[in-house]
């Protein structure tokens, strides 16, 4: 017997993008009248007295229906869920156009009439917090990492009271790098690795020897300047024959090969096959882009983007939630987090569970973390 459609009853608004630049979204027609879909979840009675709201986005992943806002919502602390204008696919995505994206929904709650806003910054939707609010507090984004104007203007960007950040990563192009196969020396013949940097060999590990594990981030630091340098080259090579705006699509294969993923405690527990099987599939991290999303998303040192290094910049206070079943929550990562915090970092607050909390096993836990974010919010 087929099983009913699961459904979630969310009050959806379209709300009128800023627009960007040429062929940042397809079909032109969706590029040169762009949207942002926003699913509010607010009380029967409106708007609260407290006329506090939190605001969850993320580039490109959906974020409606995400576990956290019905818990919050009985609290009364009213939700919003930001889709950009990339949701989806994130091949021609840029940072600086899904912080103009988060801006337009924070701008829609202050036109409702709310004051204070909590943004909650969860995966990916982290580094686009802190560096949504780096820019609101100050717009230093004003150009692309390839040269053209970003289209960024302060009014575009309404600064934010507060920040969440629970199972964050350390952002587009940090983590891209942490996860690329250090094995690969040559982009267009994958047959061509040095063995010495296979992390999926059982002689080299787990456990992996810090000595190892030097050589692999080196290694990975080393592929993603390559694939850096040869996007540049290649842009001037397009430029100079096609003009300025000229672009092209790239495939960058076996992006899933950061050690920290082989700890029985990541979301892959440790299960060597199964983190090879997703290095090896046809899509992944970072497997489809154009030359100027890469410079934007994902090159590391280039984009105008940085989790830690944008948190640095802002002021406002943080609440710093971890999941230490998930790889993103190593050390090495959370070190970078407290440095950009200084003096509000006051320490984690800890939660038994992996990237994703099951909303029915750990109802608990869901309901506890839904409590401290409501009572950092009211605060």
């Amino acid at each position: 017997m087929t099983r009913p459609v699961r459904a979630i009853e969310m009050r959806s608004f379209l709300l009128r993008a800023e627009t960007g630049l040429p062929w940042e979204v397809y079909p032109p027609a969706v590029n040169n009248n762009p949207t942002v879909r926003v699913d509010l979840y607010e009380p029967d009675d409106g708007i609260p007295g407290h006329k506090t709201a939190a605001v969850m986005a993320h580039p490109t992943v959906p974020v409606a229906g995400f576990y956290m806002f019905e818990p919050l919502k009985a609290l009364g602390l009213p939700c919003l869920a930001v889709a950009t204008r990339f949701l989806g696919n994130d091949s021609t995505l840029n940072m600086e156009r899904c912080a103009q994206d988060l801006g337009t929904a924070i701008r829609f709650l202050t036109e409702r009439g709310y004051e204070h806003i909590v943004l909650l910054g969860f995966s990916g939707g982290g580094s686009l917090a802190t560096f949504y609010q780096a820019q609101a507090e100050n717009l230093t984004a004003t150009h692309m990492p390839d040269g053209r104007p970003s289209g960024l203007l302060p009014e575009h960007l309404p600064p934010a009271d507060k920040i969440v950040l629970f199972g964050q990563h350390l952002g587009r192009s940090q983590t891209l790098q942490n996860v690329l196969d250090a094995s690969v020396l040559d982009e267009h013949d994958l047959d061509k690795v040095d063995l010495s940097l296979d992390v999926f060999d059982p002689a080299h590990g787990p456990p992996f020897s810090d000595e190892f594990l030097a050589r692999i981030r080196e290694g990975q630091a080393a592929r993603m300047q390559r694939i850096t340098e040869w996007v540049r080259q290649r842009l001037a090579e397009l430029e100079a024959v096609y003009g300025p705006g000229a672009d092209e699509a790239f495939v960058v294969h076996r992006t899933n090969a950061d050690p920290f993923m082989f700890a029985d405690t990541s979301d892959f527990k440790g299960d060597r096959e199964a983190i090879k099987a997703m290095n090896l599939a046809a899509n992944g991290l970072g497997r489809f882009t154009s030359l100027r999303s890469w410079l934007s998303q994902w090159a590391t040192g280039v984009s105008n983007a940085d989790g830690p290094s944008d948190l640095a910049r802002t002021t406002i206070p943080v609440l710093s939630i971890v999941q230490t079943g998930d790889h993103r929550a190593h050390p090495d990562y959370l070190r970078q987090w407290e440095e950009a915090m200084g003096e509000r970092f006051t320490g984690h607050h800890e939660f038994d569970a992996t990237h994703y909390m099951d909303p029915k096993a750990q109802a608990g836990m869901v309901a506890e973390l839904a409590q401290l974010i409501h009572d950092f919010a009211m605060r």
